[in-house]
């Protein structure tokens, strides 16, 4: 390994989050001819903090490496000797709870590697977000890599999917025995989020409402992380299909929650809602969740059958204000 470069895509937040900073992962490591390693060995997903990413997915066509070499030469610095914590574990070592509480991004952008460059001398760097930051790397699709140019950020994250990254084949069984048993041939996925965020249920009814005049028969897939609204939902619609899940207590959080019997199959049970999604014919989520977010990535499904509610909403709108402003770094 002796004059090997790495980068280190750490696991933060839940399954959409890190799903869609793995992404940015994959393309900065093309880009800058490292090797990867992805450490998913925090405590959401793992019971143990075993390293879970290689039991849900496979990596292809890329160099990787199954271990984080011994190095003081790492970039951001606060991770020299903490290499094998958390991110959550490192933020807590530098950081106040009061600091931390309100999600500051220019807390966290201390401790994650800048997209925006590729000449980093270290020998590992150290990258997680919440979202993805293809924008970032846009000034640098030069030579081999200048025909990203002219692809849309979506279209870079779809052709990374399906090229570099499938689940194992265990969880892709598990999908495929639904698709094959339970959905029919007009499938609407929704995903509604309603635990530590809120969608907006009307919002969503009037336009499930609408395709179900046009289509009376068409099966409702639901993923939703809270019981209430799965009851809800049943009693309003006849034909709609959930899988099952553990539910947490009202109010709580499904996918980051200490009180889950089973953290690793929390994470495959967030795998199998998100790619069922993507097998639907429609599609209504909220993209200020990163769960309706990846399942449209990882879709086939056009543009006229994919309904993002947040546009419809004020406190949707003030949010994609907030992600545009930040893209362009004004924020």
């Amino acid at each position: 390994m002796v004059g090997d470069k790495f980068l280190v895509a750490k696991g933060k937040a839940g399954m959409g989050n890190r799903f869609l900073a793995l992404l940015d992962s994959i393309l900065y490591t093309q880009l800058t001819n490292r090797k990867i390693i992805v450490d998913w060995s925090d405590e959401t997903y793992s019971n143990n903090r075993s390293n879970v990413f290689p039991k849900y997915f496979n990596l292809h066509h890329l160099t990787q490496a199954s271990e984080i070499p011994s190095t003081q030469s790492v970039n951001p610095s606060f991770w020299k000797n903490n290499l094998e914590k958390s991110v959550n574990e490192v933020l807590g070592l530098y950081e106040s709870e009061y600091d931390l509480r309100y999600n500051n991004p220019r807390i966290w952008a201390k401790y994650t590697t800048n997209m925006s460059r590729i000449d980093y001398s270290e020998d590992i760097l150290i990258r997680w977000s919440f979202v993805t930051e293809t924008y970032k790397l846009r000034q640098h699709f030069l030579g081999d890599f200048a025909y990203l140019q002219s692809l849309s950020n979506e279209t870079i994250l779809k052709k990374i999917i399906r090229e570099n990254l499938s689940l194992q084949p265990d969880i892709q069984a598990a999908i495929k025995k639904t698709v094959d048993n339970s959905f029919e041939d007009n499938v609407m996925g929704v995903h509604v989020r309603y635990t530590d965020r809120k969608s907006s249920i009307n919002t969503y009814l009037n336009f499930i409402d609408k395709i179900c005049e046009k289509h009376p028969k068409i099966l409702i897939f639901l993923a939703t992380d809270n019981k209430e609204v799965e009851d809800f939902f049943r009693a309003k619609y006849t034909n709609i299909l959930v899988t099952d899940k553990w539910y947490p207590i009202s109010g709580s959080s499904l996918h980051q929650n200490p009180e889950c019997p089973d953290r690793f199959e929390n994470g495959v049970q967030a795998l199998v809602d998100i790619y069922l999604l993507s097998k639907c014919n429609y599609l209504i989520y909220d993209k200020t969740s990163t769960f309706g977010v990846v399942a449209k990535l990882i879709s086939d499904i056009p543009e006229t059958n994919t309904i993002e509610t947040s546009q419809y909403t004020l406190r949707g709108k003030v949010k994609n204000l907030i992600s545009w402003l930040r893209e362009k770094e004004i924020l």
